[in-house]
């Protein structure tokens, strides 16, 4: 009988078939690599992509402050208004 204290068993390993495969898609990936194409064109799209979404967030972000600033005026104007009516009639 052979004693083993600090046993630590291999980390099983993980064979996962693809279930679908595009016949079409690994046409046109081959293509692509054929001509020469790495994918600067996709990059593009994908800066533009990009930047268009910053430009929305940046222009919703400046009006959702806005927003909450004039509801802060508005509050600020009903407690000044309060304290008039309470303190000084």
């Amino acid at each position: 009988m052979k004693l083993v204290f600090f046993n630590t068993p291999k980390p099983r390993q993980f064979n996962y078939p693809a279930r679908y495969y595009d016949e079409e898609k690994d046409k046109r990936e081959q293509r692509k690599r054929e001509l020469g194409l790495t994918g600067s064109e996709t990059a593009g799209d994908f800066r533009t992509q990009l930047n268009t979404g910053w430009q929305r967030f940046r222009t919703s972000e400046r009006g959702r402050q806005k927003k909450a600033n004039m509801s802060v005026l508005i509050y600020i104007f009903i407690v000044i208004i309060l304290i008039y009516i309470i303190f000084f009639r």
